[in-house]
């Protein structure tokens, strides 16, 4: 579908921009992400402006890529693409200046992940989307760190970096889920054995706990016995998603009792008044360039889980539906890089939920032709070190 296309129909479909419609909502969808292209400093490579961090670059890459997915408009998808190649490096292993942090890296390596279980096409000649991936993966494998509290991955990579003796649940849930992911796509045992060992290590920890809640990490120094007990919607969602990929592919009854416990952790954590809501930092108003993002993360995982494991569709359904709904009554291409990120996966993640356009398809969509998918939308209409500009 042209974009062109979708946003001749905004008009007819004003009257039912609140009403939740599959085809309203990627209305909105189509408005928030060229807003989101009209941002970037180069408009050839989806890179986000300064005050904004590298892994948020990779985050954005990944929304303009699901977008496309989700609602069947690809017009990003090659913006998205040749970002991926621009910042792979010579290795393809996307460590960058910029990645310090293991989760640095493994943003980047969910997008090129996003692009392989989608089937977006390579151009001859360059490295596949699948193999960026498992680069990563195999990288931060043998990063993983036996020599205190058992193992897990540290925040930063480098000895002598502040954050080095940090043990943090993103750069945990992050090779979690990147591990579950690449486990489901290719079949790897090797994978998801490390899914598994990675995610008994976390609650082994403490760092999930018996409600489900995730807290923001601890300290290798320390033998990691104190937690830092911040929770951030960001490490609720990686993990659900983890979680419920690890349930689709296994079958096994304690992922989908896992995938049921985070999401409820995640409904009473961070939804308030229907809203996505940050209470660590919101409740103080001082979120930083960071954490302006993380509700976006968790709404993108809240409707890729929505997909995955049908079971828990309804619920998140009706999250997401309030969610969108606020984002549709408020906002405004004047809105900031991060804040129309928030508001792009958030109607995206609607859109999963309502299982309409692309949605039924899922992420990780089978291996072949999306023709289907481009057919039905024709019909239905339907995001921690600053780059230099």
């Amino acid at each position: 579908m042209r974009h062109s296309t979708i946003l001749s129909l905004f008009s007819t479909l004003v009257t039912l921009t609140h009403a939740q419609t599959t085809e309203s909502l990627v209305v909105t969808a189509a408005q928030i992400a060229q807003s989101i292209k009209l941002s970037l400093p180069n408009p050839s490579l989806a890179l986000v402006p300064q005050p904004y961090y590298w892994w948020q670059s990779g985050i954005v890459n990944n929304a303009l890529f699901t977008y496309g997915f989700v609602t069947g408009d690809r017009q990003f998808e090659d913006l998205a693409k040749n970002t991926l190649y621009n910042q792979a490096t010579g290795a393809n292993d996307f460590m960058m200046p910029e990645a310090t942090g293991n989760d640095d890296q493994a943003w980047w390596a969910l997008s090129a992940l996003t692009a392989a279980e989608n089937n977006v096409a390579v151009p001859a000649g360059s490295p596949t989307f699948l193999s960026m991936a498992q680069n990563v993966f195999n990288e931060q494998k043998a990063r993983w760190d036996e020599s205190s509290c058992g193992g897990g991955m540290r925040f930063k990579i480098n000895a002598g970096d502040a954050g080095y003796e940090y043990k943090s649940s993103i750069a945990n849930g992050l090779f979690f889920q990147l591990a579950a992911r690449l486990a489901k796509l290719t079949g790897d045992a090797d994978a998801r054995a490390w899914a598994e060992k990675s995610y008994d290590w976390i609650t082994a920890t403490g760092l999930v706990d018996a409600e489900y809640n995730v807290y923001d990490g601890t300290d290798a120094a320390g033998a990691c016995v104190d937690l830092n007990r911040n929770q951030w919607s960001y490490n609720a969602g990686v993990f659900l998603y983890g979680a419920a990929v690890m349930a689709s592919q296994t079958g096994d009854a304690k992922w989908v009792d896992r995938s049921s416990g985070l999401l409820a952790a995640a409904q009473r954590t961070f939804v308030r008044d229907g809203a996505l809501y940050e209470p660590t930092c919101e409740d103080q108003g001082n979120c930083n360039n960071d954490q302006v993002s993380f509700k976006g993360i968790l709404a993108r995982w809240l409707g890729a889980t929505a997909v995955e494991l049908p079971a828990l569709k309804d619920s998140i359904a009706g999250t997401v539906g309030d969610v969108s709904g606020r984002v549709q009554k408020s906002w405004a291409p004047s809105l900031g890089p991060m804040e129309q990120f928030v508001a792009l996966e958030s109607v995206d993640a609607a859109v999963r939920a309502n299982g309409g356009v692309a949605a039924a398809y899922g992420m990780i969509s089978p291996r072949g032709s999306m023709d289907g998918v481009e057919r039905r939308v024709r019909r239905s209409v339907a995001g921690r070190i600053l780059w230099d500009a």
